[in-house]
């Protein structure tokens, strides 16, 4: 069952700076975060993740496994594709984030790995209440990635904001201490071999995310069936990234209320249309077009149309 909290502020809403308070992990994997902060995970606790609380608390280094197969030899299943393929199908028909949360957990065993963290968050914004985050690991290394502010420091989110190719993360250089100290985290935790899966939702859309699966075994990932991987990999980060944009989309709709002639205002605002010419094809006075858009401003809780205009592309309310 998913350990899901729901913040207020959390998806698509206007920036707010971020908190220099730090969210805290219950004993249950649940969250609890100041006013300041919204950030909304959900976790699905493995048993060979040791979970961390607490800033003064040492790293732990993860048990040893069991003797797993090599990838390839996991790759090579005659159902292997199918299985993963399965898994993606039904992920677009989830009613709630404790569901494609399990399906997440099934995907994650169909593609071989033992751990996986699935990331969305907006490029080029530093506030954290934009992020979703989807564990299945123990939610001990989110609340030490968290309190560390390692978020802003990520060279795997960095990667994933300006690449689409899954790679093992062990061929990303990372020269930075900041970023060597967020992947020895990431190393402790569950993810000794980490694979990074970027998902898109093509140009003009600022929302990213990054499914990051990992194994306790080092070197899994740049063992040679990685190719096959990858494919179904790619597929599971998409369908996740895609869900969540849908999610996004019913709750900026049900909170702002957003109606169709609303969103068609948006659309001329986006293609630089001036309200008199809006007015003009609408065949209404330039004050009320004004007088709309300020309403909408208010609603969105942005302070101009422009915002109102990204804001709608970032929750794929707009094509950008």
């Amino acid at each position: 069952m998913s350990n899901e909290k729901i913040f207020p502020g959390a998806g698509c809403e206007r920036s707010r700076p971020f908190s220099s308070q730090t969210p805290s992990t219950s004993s249950n994997g649940a969250t609890t975060t100041p006013s300041g902060l919204s950030t909304r995970y959900s976790t699905s606790t493995s048993s060979a993740t040791p979970m961390i609380s607490g800033k003064a608390s040492p790293l732990a280094i993860a048990p040893a496994t069991p003797e797993r197969p090599a990838l390839p030899d996991i790759v090579a299943a005659s159902d292997y594709a199918a299985r993963i393929a399965g898994v993606a199908e039904r992920i677009a028909e989830a009613k709630d984030q404790a569901t494609a949360l399990a399906l997440l957990r099934e995907g994650v065993s169909a593609l071989g790995a033992e751990s996986a963290v699935f990331v969305s968050f907006i490029r080029d914004n530093a506030d954290l209440s934009a992020c979703r985050f989807m564990l299945v690991c123990g939610p001990g290394w989110c609340q030490r990635y968290l309190d560390a502010g390692f978020f802003f420091h990520d060279p795997w989110l960095a990667y994933a904001a300006h690449n689409s190719e899954p790679i093992p993360a062990s061929s990303l250089p990372v020269p930075d201490p900041e970023g060597q100290r967020v992947i020895a985290l990431a190393m402790h935790n569950g993810f000794a071999s980490a694979a990074l899966v970027p998902a898109h939702s093509g140009a003009g859309h600022s929302r990213i995310s990054l499914l990051c699966l990992g194994s306790a075994t080092p070197g899994f990932f740049e063992d040679e069936g990685f190719g096959r991987f990858r494919l179904g990999a790619r597929l599971l980060a998409a369908e996740l990234h895609d869900w969540w944009l849908a999610r996004i989309r019913r709750e900026l709709i049900v909170k702002a209320r957003i109606t169709p002639a609303e969103l068609e205002l948006l659309r001329h605002e986006r293609q630089g249309h001036s309200s008199k010419r809006i007015a003009a094809e609408l065949h209404v006075s330039k004050s009320s077009i004004n007088s709309r858009f300020q309403r909408m401003n208010m609603k969105l809780g942005v302070p101009n149309r422009r915002l109102a205009a990204r804001l709608a592309i970032e929750c794929g309310l707009l094509i950008g």
